[in-house]
């Protein structure tokens, strides 16, 4: 009774889906992650704006302290608001409508940034639309996807197209326009619609991919407990046909001591019943093996050393196959890959391809074997395990006492840490496996 109730305590720890309030939350989360940076890249853009200002020939300029008086207060605002939306949003209560302010903040910074040169204008000032500082509207709509929020994006591309019409009234207004003005002004409009439904299709697409990735996580940790529970029920399941296989023994050994042609009978029964449990554990054997392979799967890849797991992996091989001579090459010293489950299920990995090297078809086995570590370029490797054995036969057969599952094993493994398992004889003789991999950062 204990391991059904601990499987059912299992799945109902964890929901099938999440739920909208789940995933909002998600959502939330990291999304004030993200304007904590966008806090601070908006202080160093502020302050860099601030340096150009004053050193930039802005002294120079037609109006220069008019201007001071609204972009300098403007400016060190600006590093003052995103510094409080950079606090706030550390902190566990944070609410998501500070990423409404944030937008609202950059809006509201390029508008008064921009208004000084419609105000007073310099020189030769060719109109609004004809100056680089234009542009900001367009980064201020694009960037607001980042938020992951709708109604963020909405309420920028609204602020900045109001923005934008504001100041080419104004502008034409006071200075004047030029014979193309209409034409320029709603082509510019038009790129700034555009860049607000460009930002609001990749804000849905990224909820989308985002609430995909939180269910994948989601089955795959509920995957991850239900085959834990199954290896807890193995282990009963194991035990209760230990327990099976010795009540068969003590009944054989009392059937024995009686001399009847029923008795007889009923040993070919117990011989059969014994070989059916058997076969029953020897079939648990391969589920376990499995299950422990699809949990290894389940995990995230981690740096492993090909020469470390070597090393485990030969202390078994060469004192099993003391007739075989087993090397490891400086290139797979020098390797490290990407695996599923780490160093550990590497190693049993390589146990897997030296013991099926060194044994061959079972009848005839290698006399030697050599392990070999090659880059391939792209950040992939090749692990190579060649021998001078019997190689691949055409029509492969279970070898004498294997249970068939070894190669199944390496290349379920493999596959599960984004690699690749290549195998065939080599033209002098002999087999090779290849594992291709992803090589580890340095």
């Amino acid at each position: 009774m204990g391991a059904p109730s601990l499987k059912a305590a299992e799945q109902a720890s964890l929901p099938a889906l999440l739920t909208g309030d789940q995933l909002d939350a998600l959502i939330t989360r990291e999304a004030l992650r993200g304007e904590r940076t966008a806090s601070i890249a908006r202080s160093v853009f502020c302050a860099a704006l601030l340096a150009r200002f004053i050193a930039v020939g802005g002294l120079t300029l037609p109006g220069f302290y008019h201007r001071a008086l609204i972009e300098v207060p403007l400016l060190l605002g600006a590093v003052a608001a995103s510094m409080y939306l950079w606090r706030r949003s550390r902190r566990v209560d944070a609410s998501p409508r500070l990423l409404l302010v944030s937008v609202g903040v950059d809006a509201l910074l390029c508008f008064v940034a921009l208004l000084p040169n419609v105000i007073w204008p310099w020189e030769g000032y060719p109109g609004i639309l004809q100056i680089p500082d234009m542009t900001a509207l367009l980064i201020t709509v694009s960037s607001s996807a980042f938020r992951l929020v709708r109604r963020a994006v909405l309420l920028a591309a609204a602020a900045n197209v109001l923005s934008a019409v504001v100041l080419l009234v104004i502008d034409r207004v006071l200075n004047g326009g030029r014979d193309n003005f209409w034409a320029m002004a709603s082509l510019f409009l038009m790129l700034l619609l555009t860049a607000a439904c460009a930002a609001f299709l990749v804000t849905l697409r990224t909820l989308r991919v985002v609430e995909l990735g939180a269910s994948s996580t989601l089955r795959a940790e509920r995957a991850q407990r239900n085959l834990s529970v199954v290896l807890h029920e193995h282990h009963d399941v194991k035990t209760s046909l230990s327990a099976a296989l010795i009540d068969t023994e003590l009944l054989q050994r009392e059937l024995f001591r009686v001399e009847s042609a029923s008795a007889a009978r009923m040993l070919r029964k117990l011989a059969q019943l014994r070989e059916s449990i058997e076969e029953v554990a020897s079939a648990m054997g391969h589920i376990r093996e499995r299950t422990v392979r699809e949990l290894d799967a389940l995990r995230a890849t981690t740096p492993a050393e090909v020469g470390e797991a070597a090393r485990g992996a030969l202390r078994v091989v060469r004192w099993r196959y003391k007739a075989v001579r087993v090397d490891v090459t400086e290139g797979a010293e020098r390797t490290a890959v990407l695996f599923a489950g780490g160093h550990d299920v590497l190693e049993r990995v390589l146990l897997n391809l030296l013991v099926n090297a060194c044994e061959g078809t079972g009848e005839r086995g290698a006399s030697r074997v050599t392990l070999d570590a090659r880059p391939l370029g792209g950040g992939r490797v090749a692990i190579e395990v060649k021998d001078d054995g019997p190689g691949f036969l055409d029509t492969p057969s279970p070898k004498p006492g294997g249970s068939g599952q070894g190669l199944g094993f390496v290349t379920g493994m493999v596959e599960s840490s984004g690699g690749l398992v290549l195998r065939g004889n080599l033209l002098e003789g002999g087999a090779k496996v290849t594992l291709e991999l992803l090589e580890a950062p340095v």
